[in-house]
């Protein structure tokens, strides 16, 4: 598709739109959780004291202890973030489609309710999940012309910015920094193996990420973590390695990584098999079974977890297990329908890089605790990409035509964000309410002040505190309610 002046204004428009959805999302969510405890002196205590034995989350913790503290700049990161989650997957995949912008906003729309209530919903786990992510999404937008036959170049601005993105980059999430590591030798060898030479843009990069990483588990933290001394974070050694890796495998794993994530699989899904039925073509027998197989799989997993889960309730440990090895399934036949069906190596390469490194990012998550669905936002973020990439792909090649499918994209985006728009005012105005009522409390004496769990707090993370608890003692201090005051939760509705 030629990119015109026309065309170049809608995309401009769509990003536009982006940006200012989840600006009003960033200005109706809540402080919660720990983000109370950030946001008192003993956030700035961590600070002081450089978080030492906390984590080495530097960056991350910087973010969280500005954006607890000013309210404007956490709306316009949250925001502009949220909109480049949305945007540069498209802008990576190169494409001019309309469509493919909105297939992108579409999908981070329909992310699981836990995921979203632990980034979008709790700035504490934007402050490191989300910006990790961008990080890494910047680092692929610069290095994706790796994939292609044109020797890549590099300008001076752009190798001098390698150093403090791969530092930066490594100061966020745990996960994240060792996924940049090992994207960052797969992007070197890829480029020496296409291009018989050496990048310095890579080269600075990766040196780079290796000395965050140096400098992020440098942290006494994690000496503590594997020495078994942090009551929070453990390394489980009750069992055997490959033991280890199966239960996790088949009790959260499958179901953070990829089960829950109903209406992706859907999408994921109806692109594996129109690459199926428009792509390949002219194939062999043992294909066309293969191909046929593909398929069969590509339409049942999608609409197991609606069906079989929430229409029949149907769940034991026994189809615990058999949901895990079907979401493996599920996962390899989207691998292998890269690697037999779609043209092109490079292509083939840049696709299965994506695919790949979702479990990359999820391999280190099966030895440390506590895992949560925050810690797959990027993996998402990754299927997200693939799917983007590879529609914008057969609407290059003509095996798609897009421009039937606006209509439809743009509605079922305006219906997600008309929702999302609707759920959080309400949570802001509640919120808005329930804290003017405990000051009130305050105010006329009371010890025991009334607290009202929010509306929809399945999209916020834990923002209520549990009483008695740390966080609920932080609440108090943060919006300074007087010494000594307890809150009592009542449920949202109520007339007490």
């Amino acid at each position: 598709m030629i990119r015109t002046e026309r065309n170049w204004k809608v995309l401009s428009l769509v990003s536009f739109v982006a940006f200012m959805f989840y600006l009003y999302i960033a200005f109706r969510t809540p402080l919660t959780h720990d983000d109370w405890t950030w946001g008192i002196a003993e956030g700035m205590k961590r600070f002081h004291n450089g978080f030492a034995d906390y984590n080495g989350r530097y960056l991350g913790n910087v973010v969280e202890i500005l954006i607890t503290r000013v309210d404007w700049f956490r709306i316009l990161m949250m925001g502009a973030f949220g909109a480049m989650m949305v945007v540069i997957p498209a802008v990576i995949a190169k494409t001019n489609s309309i469509g493919v912008y909105l297939l992108s906003f579409l999908l981070f729309l329909i992310v699981p309710a836990n995921m979203f209530a632990q980034t979008y919903g709790w700035a504490a786990g934007f402050a490191n999940y989300n910006t990790a992510a961008i990080c890494i999404l910047v680092y692929l937008l610069i290095v994706k012309n790796v994939f292609y036959d044109k020797v890549p170049k590099y300008n001076i601005f752009l190798t001098i910015f390698a150093v403090p993105l791969g530092v930066c980059s490594q100061l966020f999430v745990e996960h994240a920094t060792l996924f940049n590591i090992i994207a960052g030798i797969f992007v070197i060898i890829l480029a020496f193996v296409k291009f018989r030479k050496f990048f310095l843009f890579h080269i600075l990069y990766l040196v780079s990420a290796i000395a965050g990483a140096v400098w992020m588990f440098s942290n006494g933290a994690y000496a503590k973590i594997f020495s078994g001394d942090d009551a929070y974070r453990t390394v489980d050694r009750d069992m055997g390695f490959f033991e280890k890796i199966y239960d996790i495998f088949k009790t959260t794993m499958y179901q953070f990584l990829v089960m829950n994530n109903v209406g992706l699989n859907i999408v994921l899904g109806i692109i594996g098999i129109v690459v199926l039925v428009k792509v390949a073509q002219n194939i062999s027998t043992v294909q066309l079974i293969f191909k046929n197989l593909f398929i069969v799989i590509l339409t049942i997993y999608p609409l197991y977890r609606p069906i079989v889960d929430q229409v029949f309730q149907i769940a034991s440990a026994d189809t615990q297990t058999f949901e895990a090895y079907f979401s493996l399934v599920f996962y390899l036949v989207l691998v292998a329908t890269v690697i037999m069906f779609i043209p092109g190596s490079n292509l083939k390469t840049e696709l299965s890089f994506y695919l790949l490194s979702v479990v990359t990012l999820a391999a280190p998550l099966f030895f440390v605790t506590p895992v949560g669905p925050r810690n797959f936002i990027i993996c998402y973020m990754f299927f997200v990409l693939f799917a983007v990439r590879i529609v914008h792909f057969m609407y290059d090649e003509n095996y798609l035509d897009l421009r039937a499918a606006y209509v439809p994209l743009c509605s079922l985006v305006l219906v997600f964000m008309i929702a999302f728009m609707y759920m959080f005012t309400q949570i802001g105005r509640s919120d808005d309410a329930r804290i003017a009522s405990v000051k009130a409390q305050a105010e006329s004496g009371a010890k025991v002040v009334t607290l009202k769990r929010l509306p929809y707090q399945q999209y916020l993370w834990m923002s209520t505190p549990i009483v008695p608890s740390y966080q609920a003692e932080n609440f108090v201090i943060y919006y300074n309610l007087p010494k000594g005051t307890t809150l009592k939760i009542v449920p949202a509705k109520t007339t007490k």
